[in-house]
């Protein structure tokens, strides 16, 4: 099969951000790849790196200080991120996710407070979905979200298998509202959460217990 990286017909700019990727994934996080995996250790200079080089912000709009590349441009990066470190291309597709649902559905408001952050990587982001007795059941989940008298919203609930949960300081929560839509997805809603990285009480009612312990892609 071939791969994506040796797709027909990419621009020049195209082969140099996917070969600046390849060299940096040769050169920095290869070596680094096995240690870190197996001591569980988050790669925070690895994803500094990225940050640096941009990749953070690959298909945020130049308006928002993003690089405004396509989507084949974000794969063929993601691809050789994976081919060195299966987490790393992790660490940005979460992030990605984020970026993406601001881009295609935020607010103006949204969009000029968030995506020059997310572009720039001062803000990390994370898509949080997953709960503990459901998985990826999105229909069934039990969080909730509901409106108070002042417009805002309290949420009650529990999710779990959070990619960049601890290290991330943006997450889009899906939840359910109280919309009464017939069929259960029309009644879910995506709250973005800005908070500390870290784990513990980072604020007043939202705990971030720790790592889990897996084996194989962490």
């Amino acid at each position: 099969m071939t791969r994506l990286a040796q797709t027909a017909g990419l621009t020049e700019t195209q082969s140099d951000i996917v070969g600046a990727v390849r060299e940096f994934v040769d050169r920095v996080v290869i070596p680094a790849a096995q240690e870190l995996e197996h001591s569980d250790t988050y790669p925070t200079d690895i994803v500094k790196q990225m940050k640096d080089m941009g990749l953070f912000g690959l298909t945020i709009d130049p308006e928002y200080g993003g690089i405004g590349e396509s989507l084949l441009t974000y794969a063929l990066c993601v691809e050789e991120l994976a081919r060195g470190w299966m987490s790393v291309s992790g660490v940005i597709n979460t992030h990605f996710i984020v970026a993406h649902m601001i881009s295609a559905h935020g607010t103006p408001e949204q969009k000029a407070k968030y995506l020059p952050r997310l572009a720039s990587g001062e803000l990390t982001g994370a898509f949080s979905m997953s709960e503990p007795a459901l998985g990826s059941d999105v229909a069934a989940i039990s969080t909730k979200a509901k409106r108070t008298e002042s417009g805002d919203y309290v949420i009650t609930g529990q999710k779990m298998w959070l990619t960049n949960g601890g290290s991330s300081t943006l997450v889009a929560v899906l939840v359910k509202t109280d919309e009464g839509a017939e069929k259960p997805h029309n009644n879910l809603t995506t709250i973005l959460i800005e908070k500390p990285a870290g784990f513990g009480e980072v604020l007043p009612g939202l705990t971030i217990p720790g790592k889990l312990e897996k084996m194989g892609y962490k």
